[in-house]
């Protein structure tokens, strides 16, 4: 039977024999522009995709049944709720879009969803009339998913120079002037641009494909941006770019930035100074790459250093932000990247009633991030509705929204 496995970063995957029979995948079956099909010494493809070339074999992969992507997104949002979310900024295909917006007819959705399509619907979705900034009570539209490289697990982040010790320097997924052609595309149509850039050379082309592009409904944003060459860093706050990035891959990317980018690993996850220079962040998670629960991004953004490991032992400690900053980075940072603020993100008068209580150890007052982790959300509430409390009788009485 034809077996297809994701890598955890979603940047490769690892496929049998049947299911590249099944996509017609041979010895003569070239490399697809951005991506790479791993061959033995005689040529014969291994199993191991990369990239682009993922998509050969995902694109045989039969779609879930709309019963089991409903019954997914509902124990995600029950998940999420537990872990003291309100709201969250997905990318994904237009067939979870449909699935949203039926659990949101049924009156089951409890999420506020800001949903980034891929750039391959973009003709659909201009043709459908989409425009980011729409909004439902619980959905907004956002702006179309574009990867311009790959990820620094896979080494197919595209930098500027070499990974360190090698001639590789990743690999840009799409060239420049179909990067550009699209988000200008996307523009003229009032759908903003949604850029995947990790490494520095794909952080520099989203700045110059984003930067002269006007201003809509929604800002333009920048996923991860990960490593930053010092010239590039000031960039984003003079154009109005949000720069959407998840701290928890600070716990195990670091001996990775260290062995793959050496000194360059001063540009990655420079919250301190993006925020001094007046960037707006936007803090997620990426699950599943990294785990949704906040705390660990609230301890990495504060921290910088692995779980377990000791105090002091701070990658790049001038980085750390507050605990005050990285709550904003998760809260007012989303919120604007999504048009929802001043409604949303902020607790007063005459904003939604969308808030989450925590057990915090006073410490993380003090900058102690490690003080973070041991707490957890107590109650979370959306539009006024408790939807998760930590003692059983009003946990139960929301089931009907997570089953």
């Amino acid at each position: 039977a034809p077996v297809f496995l994701d890598s955890l970063d979603v940047h490769a995957a690892w496929v049998n024999s049947a299911a590249l029979d099944r996509a017609g995948v041979t010895r003569d079956t070239p490399d697809p522009p951005g991506g790479r099909i791993a061959r033995d010494a005689a040529g014969e493809p291994t199993g191991l995709l990369l990239e682009r070339a993922v998509d050969i074999v995902r694109h045989v992969v039969p779609a879930p049944a709309p019963g089991r992507l409903r019954a997914a997104l509902l124990r995600g949002q029950r998940e999420a709720h537990r872990l003291g979310i309100t709201g969250l900024h997905d990318v994904e295909d237009l067939q979870v879009l449909e699935a949203f917006r039926g659990l949101e007819a049924e009156d089951l959705l409890r999420l506020r969803v800001l949903f980034h399509p891929p750039v391959g619907a973009l003709t659909a979705l201009v043709e459908r009339g989409f425009r980011s900034g729409r909004r439902t009570r619980w959905i907004t539209n956002g702006g179309v998913k574009l990867f311009l490289d790959g990820s620094l697990g896979s080494r197919t982040a595209w930098m500027l120079a070499p990974y360190e010790g090698s001639r590789d320097r990743g690999m840009p997924l799409v060239d420049a002037d179909q990067a550009a052609r699209a988000v200008e595309m996307a523009a003229a149509a009032g759908i903003a641009a949604t850029v995947h850039a990790i490494g520095d050379a794909a952080v520099r082309r989203a700045l110059d494909i984003l930067e002269p592009l006007p201003r809509l409904a929604l800002p333009h944003r920048i996923e991860h941006f990960q490593c930053v060459d010092d010239a590039d860093l000031g960039r984003a706050a003079s154009s109005g770019i949000v720069l959407s990035m998840q701290p928890a891959h600070i716990l195990v990317d670091i001996p990775l930035a260290e062995r793959h980018w050496g000194r360059r690993g001063r540009g990655a996850y420079a919250f301190r100074r993006l925020t001094g220079l007046g960037s707006t962040l936007a803090f997620g998670s990426d699950t599943p790459v990294a785990p949704l629960d906040p705390r660990h991004g609230i301890f990495a953004a504060m921290d910088r250093r692995a779980l377990g490991s000791a105090r002091g032992s701070s990658w790049y400690a001038d980085e750390r932000l507050s605990f005050e900053e990285a709550v904003g980075a998760y809260t007012l940072g989303p919120a604007h990247a999504a048009a929802w603020a001043p409604e949303i993100g902020r607790l007063a008068e005459g904003s939604a009633a969308d808030l989450v209580v925590w057990d915090v150890d006073a410490a993380v007052h003090e900058g102690d991030g490690q003080a973070f982790l041991s707490g957890g959300a107590r109650l979370t509430v959306v539009g006024g509705e408790v939807m998760w409390l930590d003692s059983g009788d009003l946990n139960r009485a929301s089931s009907r929204f997570g089953q």
